[in-house]
């Protein structure tokens, strides 16, 4: 049994994403921690890796005044274990259920430089 990964890192902009374009491309800010290519890596709970993906490029997303640098991510590992650690890059390992992961994964990198989910 597979199990998709899919899902979304969001990334402010500065000055409310002046001259990104939504939908468009773009750059997240020098002082983020989120890239483009970034690994993505599922682990069972024991730590065995199950399988590794990378985050898209970023396309930005929200309104006029609020945008973000939106990285997608999405792969298959096997669906087998009840429980999952969902590490990106070089940011501290999350857990979660199968079902957890089922209805998708968002995130937002915080102004600390953690993920924080939506």
């Amino acid at each position: 049994m597979m199990l998709s990964i899919s899902g979304k890192v969001d990334v402010m902009l500065p000055d409310n994403g002046a001259g990104a374009e939504i939908t468009g491309p773009c750059t997240p800010p020098s002082n983020a921690k989120t890239r483009p290519g970034q690994e993505v890596r599922v682990t069972d709970g024991e730590g065995a890796v199950l399988g590794t993906g990378k985050l898209a490029d970023g396309r930005t997303r929200g309104s006029a005044m609020f945008k973000q640098c939106a990285f997608v991510l999405s792969f298959k590992v096997s669906g087998a274990p009840e429980n999952y650690k969902l590490i990106i890059g070089d940011f501290a390992p999350m857990q979660y259920t199968r079902e957890d992961i089922r209805r998708g994964l968002s995130f937002y990198e915080t102004e600390q430089g953690t993920l924080a989910a939506y």
